[in-house]
């Protein structure tokens, strides 16, 4: 076998795996609120809600 040939070793998938794992952790250390979503900490924080109307 040739050593002299050009095809890659996998240095563009051990990159790219290596990027996925990092995003992962990422993701994962921030407790998955990566997205823009708001932590509800009191009623306050919740949309006004309003009843339907009685029919009579």
């Amino acid at each position: 076998m040739a050593d002299g040939d050009n095809r890659p070793k996998g240095t563009i998938g051990l990159i790219l795996g290596g990027v996925i794992v990092v995003a992962a952790a990422v993701f994962f250390l921030a407790g998955g609120e990566l997205s823009g979503t708001k932590e509800v900490t009191s009623d306050a924080d919740l949309p006004p809600v309003s009843s339907p109307e009685k029919k009579k």
